[in-house]
């Protein structure tokens, strides 16, 4: 599995939008410029979390980006999900006879062993370790650790 530029990208945006004040909603526009991606890209992203609940918005002159939930509730198993679906295993193979049936069976629980794992990492980095790691400036997750598709 290969986390998205885009969840990445959302992950990122949640970490910021945590860190503005809770009293004023942030616009697209500064999300898009800390970033450093276009405000198009940017409120498909806003909008999708805010469709998942994850955020809310705000309509208007003064509108924008807001936290719905403190970011010590908010996973990043919840933030990929929310853009690129449901992480799971499935094995597009059907078994063409009873020889291949046992590998393609231990295939299927090796994958699946595979995806919970990662449900799991996932499920343990919130916004708020983001946050603080970015305020330390150490990482949370190491690039050999998982990797980003474009």
């Amino acid at each position: 599995m290969k986390l998205t530029k885009t969840s990445a990208q959302a992950a990122l945006a949640m970490g910021y939008l945590a860190e503005q004040t809770a009293t004023r909603p942030t616009q697209a526009r500064q999300v898009a410029e800390h970033l450093g991606i276009p405000t198009d890209s940017t409120l498909k992203i806003l909008q999708t979390l805010v469709r998942q609940q994850l955020l809310r918005s705000q309509l208007g002159r003064s509108g924008g980006y807001q936290m719905l939930v403190p970011a010590e509730y908010i996973s990043l198993l919840q933030i990929v999900e929310a853009i690129d679906g449901p992480i799971n295993t499935e094995l597009p193979l059907d078994s063409p006879s009873p020889e291949v049936e046992g590998r393609l069976s231990l295939l299927h629980d090796v994958c699946m062993r595979s995806t919970e794992h990662l449900r799991r990492e996932l499920s343990s980095v919130t916004v708020a370790d983001l946050m603080n790691a970015a305020k330390s400036g150490a990482p949370v997750l190491t690039p050999a650790s998982y990797a980003i598709a474009g």
